[in-house]
């Protein structure tokens, strides 16, 4: 089992990686690895799958615009549904944001700033500030976002794959890599690199070329081996509510977009077809940087989410808790954008901390620029990238300003 290319993972973002790799080099034999039945049926499922191009970082804009406007020529494959984004803030947040959003071209990234007049007019929603819950001053509806399927994306990615001569190999558990150099203890004049990598089955397969894109499990087998990849894993939350009618939510049934409200970093999702909303919640200390209890908790959603949603959604009376779901994203800090960066003849590809569904296009254009060792690459929408900005040793991204 000797390839040129082994990828470790079929997520959204391995599965991308793979098939820019095989277009490039149809030659090459390439094997795409995950311990899932199938492609995206691990994180990547479990994501809320919702994608959006407002960002304050030009680097971060580069990425989900042009994935975006890939995945718009996609369509129907990917149950692309353009729902948009509104952004609710407070009158305090508007006041730290409002010159970051100033310097943001409305018209090139398609969005709108709404008063209260204007978001009323989609919503039904409380302004009033009440004990921890702010007011609402002003909206962002961010046109070019919206939801897709995150598992069929994955899923296009690792067909493609497959259709040009790529190799699969789904069930397989990688647990080890076997490095050279044992004999000198790893000795500095000794080339070391991986000669193998290991599945549970005790199976062993060899590559020129490794590269790993396992998400939140990227820490967990690049320690050991003394790579410090800079990708934590954190555990999110998403739980999915009946609501008795969409008008207790919706002033305007046509318009049903993505809601971020300005408490806690509570986010909605409304499913108006089947009378449901996905409510989650991006929040900060509390949640360890661990592979921690992988099962949702209701005590967490009554807690945290719940009386964020009925405080600015008074006609909401009745929540039916239908079901929960947990997973990780895989964090890269300070600056929450994407890692490529490669340490002898391994390569991982992470740390997209929540945005890997709306970067995936861009981020497996620039890995696969990168293992073939150019210094750029073009993007979806043409843009030039220099692949080395999102490296951690030569790395040129910018802080981003607008976090959920």
């Amino acid at each position: 089992m000797s390839f040129d290319y082994i990828t470790i993972g079929a997520g959204v973002i391995g599965s991308s990686t793979a098939y820019y790799l095989k277009k490039a080099l149809p030659g090459s034999r390439i094997l795409l690895i995950d311990r899932n039945h199938t492609a995206g049926a691990g994180n990547t499922a479990k994501s809320a799958a919702l994608y959006r191009n407002f960002f304050s970082s030009r680097t971060s804009r580069m990425l989900a615009g042009s994935s975006i406007k890939y995945y718009i020529g996609l369509g129907d494959k990917v149950k692309l549904d353009q729902i948009g984004y509104l952004w609710l803030f407070s009158k305090d947040q508007w006041t730290v944001s409002q010159k970051t959003i100033e310097r943001i071209d409305p018209l090139e990234n398609k969005f709108e700033i709404l008063g209260r007049s204007g978001i009323g007019e989609i919503l039904r929603i409380n302004y009033r500030e009440k004990d921890h819950f702010p007011d609402i001053h002003a909206g962002i509806f961010c046109h070019l976002c919206g939801s897709l399927s995150a598992m069929a994306l994955a899923q296009y990615y690792a067909t493609e794959f497959k259709s040009m001569g790529g190799e699969v190999s789904f069930n397989t558990d990688i647990q080890k890599f076997n490095l050279t150099g044992q004999k000198s203890r790893y000795a500095p004049w000794d080339e070391v690199h991986v000669d193998g990598i290991v599945d549970r089955e005790g199976n062993t397969y060899r590559a020129k070329e490794y590269i790993v894109a396992t998400g939140a499990w990227t820490h967990g087998l690049l320690a050991p081996l003394g790579i410090a990849s800079g990708i934590l894993p954190k555990k999110r939350q998403l739980f999915a509510l009946k609501i008795e009618n969409p008008a207790q939510l919706l002033a305007d049934p046509a318009r049903r977009p993505a809601i971020i409200l300005p408490a806690g970093g509570v986010y909605i999702k409304p499913v108006i077809d089947r009378n449901i909303i996905i409510a989650g919640c991006a929040d900060e200390l509390g949640q360890p940087f661990l592979m921690s209890d992988p099962e949702p908790d209701p005590l967490y959603f009554h807690s945290a989410i719940e009386p964020v949603i009925k405080h600015y959604f008074p006609d909401l009376r009745d929540l039916t808790l239908s079901l929960k779901w947990a997973g990780y994203y895989d964090y890269h800090w300070p600056d929450m954008t994407p890692v490529i960066e490669s340490v002898a003849n391994i390569t991982w590809v992470g740390g997209t901390s929540g945005s890997g569904i709306m970067k995936a296009d861009a981020v497996g254009r620039i890995a696969a620029a990168r293992l073939q060792g150019h210094d750029e690459t073009v993007l979806a929408d043409g843009a030039i990238f220099k692949v080395s900005r999102l490296s951690l040793r030569d790395r040129e991204v910018e802080k981003e300003e607008l976090i959920i």
